[in-house]
């Protein structure tokens, strides 16, 4: 690893370097991506980038956020970013011929759902045409951005800047009225970066899987504040992962019939 550290007036500036690998480029005095997992993604056995994701926040009900859960938090937030290398930039070698990264994830609980949701499914709202996470309103960053302007949900008091192939700020949460009495709430996310193509098939690559769970301690306590489940690294998404595409109706988006000849 090369770090490169240069006091630019003010502004402090740290790069990370993994073999060409520029991971962030940030403002060091404020509010820095915390890297809690770092997964490599692969394209036929091939290193093409890291899928990071970052230290866990907490917040109630997508207020008063902090790193430290309080004891009226329900749910957690987590900033999850793509960073490719010189074989996987689109601009540079692009091994895997991408035109641009997407964000794909898909959500599983246990938890009562609304008329239109299901126990897993994929993690967008009813309404959208993609199943892609990175899309408005959903809250998302392409290349050098700046963090969602909404911060009541985020550990920072305003937005911050950030750099990465393609990154999301995901904030779930669970309250209590959508838990079954004597059960432990449990939330789970598995969230995939996809080589989008143009003119060929799509190809899902690596994943990262991560989630939380709010245990039921009964009386008037009902339900704990989160506990968060440490995010883990997949070289390929799951069979349910593959399932959930499989079977989906709510989005017309047939690149994942081939996906599985990559």
């Amino acid at each position: 690893m090369l770090a490169n550290v240069q006091n630019l007036g003010k502004l402090w500036v740290l790069s990370l370097c993994y073999g060409g690998l520029l991971l962030v480029t940030i403002d060091v005095r404020s509010n820095p991506l915390i890297v809690a997992r770092s997964c490599p993604v692969t394209f036929q056995g091939h290193d093409i980038g890291r899928l990071d994701f970052s230290k866990p926040w907490y917040h109630s009900g997508r207020e008063n956020a902090s790193y430290i859960p309080k004891d009226n938090a329900t749910g957690v937030g987590l900033e999850i970013h793509f960073f490719s290398n010189q074989k996987g930039s689109v601009q540079q070698q692009n091994l895997a011929r991408c035109d641009k990264y997407r964000i794909l994830q898909i959500r599983s609980t246990n938890i009562r759902h609304l008329a239109n949701e299901q126990a897993v499914q994929v993690d967008v709202p009813p309404d959208f045409h993609e199943p892609f996470y990175d899309n408005a309103p959903l809250e998302h960053g392409y290349g050098d951005h700046f963090t969602p302007k909404d911060s009541r949900d985020k550990p920072w008091s305003k937005p911050v800047k950030r750099a990465s192939t393609v990154a999301i700020y995901d904030t779930p949460y669970v309250s209590d009225f959508y838990g079954t009495e004597g059960e432990d709430m449990i939330v789970m996310f598995e969230t995939c970066v996809v080589c989008q193509r143009e003119q060929q098939f799509d190809s899902i690559l690596s994943c990262g899987n991560w989630g939380y769970v709010r245990e039921y301690l009964g009386g008037m306590t009902g339900w704990t504040e989160p506990e968060f489940i440490e995010s883990q690294c997949q070289a390929k998404p799951s069979s349910v992962f593959n399932h959930t595409l499989d079977t989906q109706q709510r989005i017309e988006y047939s690149y994942y019939l081939n996906w599985r000849d990559f």
